[in-house]
Parts: structure tokens; C-alpha cells; sequence
């Protein structure tokens, strides 16, 4: 049976400022197909390198790389590119969705570049979300869904192409431990599907969850241990945030063990004397503020991580300057609207406005003016949010 995934002493160095970063130093490591794998290990040890290694976003100063017994430390940047729109999946922590774009959309993306038609786009990415639970979210924009519904887009975007492999890389590291439990049911029952699973993570609860333990360290596998499943109980004694009991309306149920969690009566707590100031004000200007930053992403690993998924094709050098472009542009949007924000959003509303009155039969398929009308939208809530903030000042 050939390997679905073969190391051989795959080494990855780095020279910053004269200095060898050696991130990995020898890696040995055999996948089948359908293992569930959990990547462990302290900061520095080597595991995002790993990762990336395995999902063709870099590729070894020295070693053997095979996938599915292709030589993939041969391959040029469109090659690698190819492997990873066919054959990877990805789960990253800040689940980089088109922020402009439905659910529905962001999974089509990978679609997209599989030159897939507009209808088995349609229908491939209405069967992932289906079997994410996301039917009836399908045409909500990331700003209106939960930070767990969103890690699910991100799953079913990543499983729409059928990749050999799911890479999740802290799946539930921005996610709350309740919504945390739940990415996690589905990451073990995709994998009981006979989907592959390669996950990074931190957290020993986290990683229980996979068959198979990766250890690094300095850029060796310290341990590579292998366990029988125990599932059921590893979800029932994963740790869940609640809230504190003076705000608790009733007890917990009682658990499948039969335990029961009984709280003591909450702490009276005397009502804070209301003080004149400017609420109103206050909430408001967090809301603006909250709505730029989510409006227009400035972080740079963020963009990066988007621009793998929106376009896979692009080569490392193209990657790049992808990523600076828009950074640089997000940038001086951000001071734009710091600076003269009414103007600047009234341009917007107009530069869409004329692209809906213009647009072709094709923008009208492709679903093109129905993603414009949506940021339209978007845009005039902006608007809207930014008069209040004023009328309130």
C-alpha cells in the first residue's frame, strides 16, 4: 500500500540575519490514508513549519517530500499550487472569510479554480455546508454568523473539492470552549466519514481527540505515539466555559454520568449607582470602530492566509505582492475613513451603484451583482453607524 504522505529527512533552514534557523532537522514521517493526527509541541519546536510543509505552502531545504507518491520537494509554485487546490484542505484559527461575501460564496471559492460551472459550484458547495449544519445559513455574510458558524464555512470550504487531507491549524483557538466542542464533533465525525485529519494544536484536550500524537522539538518528532479511541469520554471531560452563578438562571442538567452540579445561592450584589455620562456615545463609537476593523482587514498573515484560499494558483513571489497591495491599500483606506469617512463611503456607494447599473449578463450569473448589492449594503450600514456616532457627540 503506498504511503498517502511520505517524510524522509526532510530538513527546513532558515537564514535570518546570518543566523541558520534550523525550524525542522530531519523529519521522518509516514500518513495513511484516514489517520486522524494531532501536531504537539512548545513554541519554536517546529510544528507550523510541519504543517506547512505537508500543505505544500513551503518546501524543504534538504529531504524527500512524496504525496500520494508524487515528488512534491521537485515542484515548482504552480505545481504546489495545483496539489494544494485538488488534494488540501485548510482550517486556519482566524477562518479568513470573504468578509463581503455569503457562505454560500466563500465555499464556491475553491470551486472557482477548479474551473467547476456556476451550477456543480452551486450544488458541491450547498452539500458541504449541509454537512457542516449550515443549511440555513447558507446566505448569511460572515459579520451575521457566530464565530463557531464561521469555523464551519471554513470546514465545508476546505472538504468541497474532496481534499485527500483536512490541515486544521488551531481550529478552535478563536472560538469558545462550548462552540470549541462542537468544531470538534465534526472534525471526529468527518474523520469517521474516512476523511485523512491533520491537526496542530496546543491543547492536550484538543489533540486527545486524534488516534495519533506528533510530538516536536528543536525541529525533531520527540514522540510519535499512536492510542486507542476513546472519544465519547474525551468529549464528555473536555473543559466548558459557563458563565459566573450569580448569572445563571437554573442549575446544570445532569450529566451522562449521572452527576448532578448543584450551585450555591448567587451573591446579592447592590445595583451600581447610575452616573450621567455618555453611553450612548461610548457604544456607539466601539460599534464604528469594531465595524472598520472587520470591514477592512490591516492584518498581513490574515490577508496571506485569505489569498491561498481565494486563489490558490499564485506563486510565492505573486503571493506576496497579492498580500502587500492589498495591505497597503486596506491601510490607507482605514485613513481615509479616520480622516474624511462620510466622503470616502459616499464614493464607495457610488463606484457600486454605477458596477449594478452597468453590469452584464455575466456579472448578473456569475452572482457577481448580487455580491456588489450585499457590499452595497454593507457600506450604507457603514454610513448609517457613522451618523449616529456623529449625532451623538
Amino acid at each position: 500500500m503506498v504511503d498517502l504522505i511520505s517524510l524522509k529527512g526532510i530538513k527546513r533552514h532558515y537564514d535570518v540575519g546570518g543566523e541558520i534557523v534550523r525550524a525542522l532537522d530531519g523529519v521522518d514521517l509516514t500518513i495513511q490514508q484516514n489517520e486522524y493526527i494531532s501536531i504537539m509541541g512548545p513554541s519554536g519546536s517546529g510544528k507550523s513549519t510541519l504543517m506547512n510543509m505537508i500543505g505544500c505552502l513551503d518546501t524543504p531545504t534538504e529531504g524527500v517530500y512524496e504525496f500520494e507518491g508524487e515528488l512534491v520537494h521537485a515542484m515548482d509554485d504552480n505545481q504546489l499550487a495545483s496539489i494544494r487546490n485538488r488534494k488540501i484542505g485548510f482550517v486556519f484559527q482566524t477562518f479568513n472569510l470573504l468578509p463581503k461575501a455569503t457562505a454560500l460564496r466563500n465555499v464556491e471559492v475553491p470551486l472557482i479554480y477548479a474551473n467547476i460551472s456556476r451550477s456543480e459550484r452551486v450544488e458541491k458547495a450547498e452539500k458541504a455546508l449541509n454537512a457542516v449544519g449550515l443549511n440555513d445559513r447558507m446566505h448569511h455574510k460572515p459579520n451575521e454568523l457566530s464565530g463557531g458558524q464561521r469555523q464551519r464555512v471554513a470546514i465545508a470550504r476546505a472538504l468541497v473539492n474532496d481534499p485527500s487531507i483536512l490541515l486544521a491549524d488551531e481550529p478552535t483557538g478563536n472560538l469558545d470552549s462550548k462552540s470549541g466542542v462542537e468544531i470538534m464533533k465534526i472534525l471526529d465525525s468527518l474523520h469517521d466519514d474516512g476523511n485523512t485529519i491533520i491537526l496542530v494544536t496546543h491543547e492536550e484536550y484538543i489533540a486527545d481527540h486524534a488516534d495519533r500524537t506528533i510530538r516536536l522539538f528543536d525541529g525533531k518528532i520527540k514522540d510519535d505515539l499512536k492510542k486507542a479511541r476513546v472519544r465519547e469520554a474525551r468529549i464528555a471531560e473536555e473543559p466548558i466555559k459557563t458563565a459566573p452563578r450569580a448569572f445563571l438562571e437554573k442549575p446544570t442538567e445532569v450529566s451522562k454520568s449521572g452527576s448532578k452540579v448543584v450551585f450555591e445561592p448567587p451573591l446579592e450584589v447592590p445595583a451600581p449607582e447610575i452616573t450621567p455620562g455618555p453611553v450612548e456615545t461610548s457604544k456607539e463609537i466601539r460599534e464604528w470602530s469594531e465595524l472598520k476593523k472587520t470591514f477592512y482587514d490591516v492584518n498581513e498573515q490574515s490577508i496571506r492566509e485569505s489569498w491561498i484560499e481565494y486563489d490558490p494558483k499564485l506563486s510565492g513571489k505573486e503571493l506576496e505582492a497579492q498580500v502587500q497591495s492589498e495591505l497597503k491599500g486596506n491601510t490607507s483606506i482605514i485613513s481615509k475613513l479616520e480622516n474624511n469617512p462620510v466622503q470616502y463611503l459616499k464614493e464607495e456607494v457610488k463606484r457600486y451603484e454605477d458596477w449594478i447599473r452597468t453590469a452584464t449578463k455575466d456579472d448578473i450569473e456569475n452572482g457577481m451583482v448580487k455580491d456588489w448589492t450585499g457590499y452595497l449594503k454593507d457600506v450604507n450600514d457603514l454610513l448609517n453607524t457613522l451618523k449616529s456616532v456623529k449625532a451623538s457627540l
